[in-house]
């Protein structure tokens, strides 16, 4: 399935509190004049991104034993023990991509020559949005298995664990992802647009709750730079068993 921006960013909040987060923000006081860069910088990105996103549903066959999963009906076969951990309830499992598009890489490029504050801001807000867009389509997907009584699995993408980033490309390979929403990859799995994301989600009969994320459930846990002592890395939600 492919989606364009119309039925997402109109949902996008672009939580100033999460801007704050990837800026490193640790709750020290803001000026007047920083303060009113962030909003305008939110404004911006509001109407500079050109949200795309495409995803795809696919019977999966799990090897426990080898920590293999088999995407039927494609070549794709990812080796991982924690996807393979992730999946190890699902018969079936979302592969799914979302971009930004260029114009905002462009702006953020632009910025880091002429005003590297802003450009730190506006990167900033890029990175909020992709996340914010990559929760609603989620959350869209839910609302269609709950109608089927199923559920899903946290949302994982290459580079955590022990996904190696790699697998970026395989994946954009079965969605072909570069001729329906114009991602691609370079050889080392990092994806143009640059504020783009390729993620895997597992659909379960089981039932599984969404809970607030915390740093205790997340594999990335020991590497996160934006870390917090209590309440793990932001307001974000992960359905867990």
């Amino acid at each position: 399935m492919i989606g364009s921006q119309e039925n997402i960013i109109s949902n996008v909040s672009l939580d100033k509190l999460e801007v704050l987060r990837y800026l490193g923000h640790n709750g020290q006081e803001i000026d007047s004049d920083l303060n009113l860069r962030i909003n305008e910088c939110i404004k911006e990105t509001k109407n500079e991104i050109d949200t795309k996103y495409i995803y795809e549903i696919y019977d999966i066959k799990n090897d426990l034993d080898l920590n293999t999963i088999e995407f039927k009906n494609t070549n794709l076969i990812l080796k991982s023990k924690d996807v393979s951990e992730l999946l190890k309830d699902c018969d079936k499992c979302v592969l799914m991509c979302a971009t930004l598009g260029f114009n905002i890489e462009k702006n953020i490029r632009r910025y880091s020559y002429n005003d590297l504050t802003k450009g730190i801001i506006v990167d900033a807000c890029a990175t909020t949005s992709i996340e914010e867009i990559c929760d609603l389509i989620q959350d869209n997907i839910l609302q269609q298995m709950s109608k089927e009584g199923k559920s899903l699995t946290m949302r994982y993408s290459p580079g955590y664990g022990d996904l190696d980033i790699s697998a970026n490309k395989d994946i954009l390979q079965v969605l072909d992802a570069h001729k329906r929403i114009g991602v691609t990859v370079t050889n080392t799995g990092i994806m143009i647009p640059r504020k783009s994301v390729v993620a895997l989600i597992g659909i379960t009969n089981k039932k599984i709750a969404k809970v607030k994320r915390t740093c205790e459930n997340c594999s990335n846990r020991f590497n996160c730079e934006y870390r917090r002592k209590a309440d793990g890395c932001g307001s974000k939600t992960i359905y867990t068993r």
